[in-house]
């Protein structure tokens, strides 16, 4: 069983991790399987359907704490600070805000 990592995020930051990894990653590492991501996924579907600024804003500040594996945890890190996406854009320079550089400590 691998080591779980908790690692809290907001909303926005989920999304984000999502975009890069996922989106923007055209299945070039193989991450959208695993229960880290899946978890996710199913978090971003509770966003609110209407246009009101205030709930809308509400979700996307929410922190929530996710139990990743390090085998997870090194993927987002690859995506988001190795690897340049498909359409030769930079990748993001807003990652240090939702997403910490992670230290592997053994």
């Amino acid at each position: 069983m691998a080591e779980k990592v908790k690692i809290e995020l907001t909303m926005y930051g989920i999304a984000e991790v999502i975009k890069w990894c996922i989106d923007k990653n055209h299945g070039r590492v193989p991450v959208a399987n695993t229960d880290g991501f899946k978890k996710m996924q199913a978090l971003l579907t509770e966003k609110p359907q209407s246009n009101d600024y205030f709930s809308l804003d509400q979700f996307w500040k929410k922190p929530v704490v996710m139990e990743l594996t390090e085998d997870e945890v090194a993927t987002i890190d690859r995506c988001l600070y190795d690897i340049p996406n498909m359409d030769n854009v930079q990748l993001p320079q807003i990652r240090h805000k939702f997403w910490p550089k992670q230290t592997t400590a053994h």
